[in-house]
């Protein structure tokens, strides 16, 4: 699983172990920072779990962390201001500014909410964390770090942080759908609002705190990019399913790293999974036959990413093959731009790991920023899908 999700299970295990522990959230972030909203990290007597980014903006947070575990109560924000940090012994990788939020969780008090959220990190089900992190100035009754799990799936609904308007409730349970991690604020008119500013405004403020969900990259062909291609993903957090038509190939030996290993046909392994905004696929077949069937396959269903290797005529041919019978096929032409192929930035990769590398690289990319390397696309899909 992701590893802002992973945190989650150390929560749950430091609670259960009968230890409190401190928890540094970081809401929102102005300028170039290390981590993203939504990182965490546990401080708790014996040390720390997760990072919010390092140096000497992370050591004050975990002061500031520890001397509030040790007076055993409050909640509060820290900013964590990354401008001087060239003035500063340590090496600083950016020059923004991270607020970051701090709160105490106890055995006694937090244990069924960790577990709930652990519970829902470890099979990828749809939950958040709502808390409060700004009271507004008097104007609600509840106290800073009072939270409330949301189960997005289920009916039965916990007490929120503060009374909210079944408007602002239905948003809020769109909005974690979308698995971004967020910091809300509550209008005069019910209505929630994103918060870009920190300094207070007097009105409440929330941060919602989605489960991302597993990340999982889907590998179809098992040949000799597909081995570093998987240990690295593996590395990285992903959940790894290795798929291919020849068992000689698709197997335990070859994969150790892999999460699932699928020697089926292509199409039948494809189509009985289950593909999503979660899921990464990458086409690494060793002919194009096989290539056709399976972006074919893929293209039928919705996933956050779906990329091809191959030569620029090899990838042209194979967009031409699936355009021209588009339709009987059951998939719609404007999804060949979302395509990518050929795969992977352009770093000059040569060997199976630098192009394993390239395609992750690019994965990364895509889900960090939503950009598209230009470099990495070998046609116009765009005109192609038009024609």
């Amino acid at each position: 699983m992701p590893p802002v999700d992973q945190i989650w299970l150390d929560a749950a295990r430091t609670l259960e172990s009968g230890k409190p522990f401190a928890m540094a959230t970081v809401i929102n972030v102005r300028g170039s920072t290390p981590r993203e909203v939504g990182a965490k990290m546990i401080v708790h007597e014996g040390g720390q779990l997760g990072t919010i980014g390092g140096g000497c903006g992370e050591a004050e947070v975990f002061r500031k962390a520890r001397l509030m575990l040790e007076e055993g109560e409050g909640s509060g924000l820290a900013e964590v201001d990354l401008t001087g940090d060239f003035d500063q012994q340590e090496i600083g990788t950016c020059g923004g500014i991270m607020d970051v939020f701090i709160d105490l969780w106890s055995p006694a008090s937090d244990l069924t909410a960790a577990r709930e959220m652990a519970d829902a990190a470890r099979h990828n089900l749809p939950c958040a964390l709502l808390t409060l992190v700004d009271a507004g100035g008097g104007t609600t009754d509840s106290t800073l770090g009072t939270r409330s799990v949301l189960k997005l799936d289920s009916a039965h609904r916990s007490a929120l942080p503060i009374r909210l308007p079944e408007t602002a409730v239905a948003e809020l349970t769109e909005r974690a759908h979308e698995a971004a991690p967020r910091l809300l604020e509550l209008g005069d008119s019910g209505a929630l609002r994103p918060v870009t500013h920190i300094e207070p405004t007097g009105a409440p403020r929330l941060f919602l705190d989605p489960i991302v969900g597993a990340l999982k990259l889907v590998i179809i062909g098992a040949g000799h990019i597909a081995q570093p291609l998987c240990a690295v993903a593996s590395m990285l957090g992903f959940h790894t399913t290795v798929i291919d038509d020849r068992a000689s190939f698709a197997n335990r030996e070859r994969f150790p790293a892999a999460d699932d290993i699928l020697a089926r046909p292509f199409v039948a392994a494809i189509d009985s999974l289950s593909l999503d905004r979660h899921c990464y696929v990458v086409i690494v077949t060793r002919g194009h036959a096989f290539d056709e069937e399976s972006l074919k396959a893929v293209l039928r269903q919705k996933a956050a990413y779906v990329g091809m290797i191959g030569s620029r005529r090899r990838v042209r041919t194979t967009l031409d093959r699936i355009l021209e019978s588009a339709c009987e096929s059951g998939i719609d032409p404007a999804v060949l731009d979302e395509v990518h192929a050929p795969i992977g930035l352009d770093i000059r990769a040569e060997t199976p790991e630098e192009i394993a590398i390239s395609i992750l690289a690019e994965i990364i990319r895509e889900r960090r920023s939503g950009k598209r390397d230009a470099l990495s696309l070998g046609v116009k899909l765009g005109r192609l899908a038009a024609r």
